[in-house]
């Protein structure tokens, strides 16, 4: 197996893109132009005429040298690839990590199982996917109690559905409201560029729920990739979360998607109480960690 390392300046963008976007396990955030706004610094191991690739996201250690890194915004990454994800596969591919990566940290998409034999530790990680085939009176009879009684105070406060959110709008909300503060600023700007790269190719839409008044409380950004429609930044103000506007946006969204051959990706990694609200099935996958740097 003739695996490759490749420094960023000299990937093939067109053959990057078209393993990711034909790779079985394909998804939004293994394409160049995906990595390139959300991950600072990156090369790649590609196999043969780019039949398979490996992002090696990193960033500059604090003893010197390099590090692999999972960036926010990026669920997952992992190998991608046209062939299948045999355990032989993934083995090359981590063994073919540069010694110079002395820390390795990074996250596995959900169709890549561990080789039995393997060096690095491993934590569980959880997403949630629905499945949007069956019709919507199907799919809403999974709704949970709870999830009802979101739904019926979104009614009695009368909020109202809006598509007509500029990304610096939905930015803005997630500078105010985003739960995990970290890399804010970083994030801030990548998530504008993301929403107009995804508009401009026409591959998502921005959705909100606001009040009587117009006020935004609760916001998401939907990319659609490989069957699969992509919730990237779900947002809730206070009093959104009092009146069920998050809840209520998901619910739209499956109305208006449902009995088609997608799948709704909540994009999470880890407990997600308002995606087993909506009968949401659970998928695992493994971040991996291997430390090397007190090795000479």
């Amino acid at each position: 197996m003739d695996i490759q390392f490749v420094p960023h300046a000299e990937i093939d963008k067109i053959k990057w893109n078209s393993c990711v976007h034909y790779a079985n396990n394909g998804n939004v955030f293994g394409y160049k132009w995906f990595l390139d706004f959300v991950a600072k610094d990156w090369d790649a191991l590609v196999e043969g005429d780019y039949e398979s690739v490996l992002p090696l996201v990193w960033r500059k250690a604090f003893f010197g040298g390099r590090e692999l890194h999972q960036p926010s915004l990026m669920r997952e990454l992992g190998v991608y690839s046209i062939h299948a994800l045999s355990a032989k596969r993934i083995t090359n591919f981590l063994h073919a990590i540069p010694d110079a990566y002395r820390m390795v940290e990074m996250v596995l998409n959900e169709r890549i199982q561990l080789p039995q034999h393997h060096d690095f530790q491993t934590e569980t990680l959880c997403n949630h996917q629905l499945l949007l085939m069956e019709s919507y009176d199907v799919l809403a009879a999974n709704y949970t109690p709870p999830l009802r009684e979101r739904l019926r105070l979104a009614t009695d406060n009368q909020l109202i559905a809006t598509s007509n959110i500029k990304p610096e709008t939905l930015a803005n909300f997630y500078r105010k409201y985003a739960k995990d503060r970290r890399h804010l600023e970083r994030n801030f700007h990548a998530l504008q560029r993301i929403m107009y790269n995804v508009l401009h190719r026409g591959w998502g839409f921005a959705s909100g729920i606001e009040d009587a008044s117009g006020n935004l409380l609760a916001a998401n950004f939907f990319i659609y990739s490989h069957h699969k429609v992509l919730s990237l930044m779900p947002l809730e103000a206070p009093v959104g979360a009092q009146t069920g506007a998050l809840a209520q946006l998901f619910d739209l969204l499956i109305r208006t998607h449902a009995g088609r051959p997608l799948i709704l990706d909540f994009n999470t990694s880890g407990a997600d109480e308002l995606a087993l609200y909506f009968g949401a099935q659970e998928n695992l996958y493994y971040r991996i960690r291997r430390d090397r740097r007190w090795l000479f």
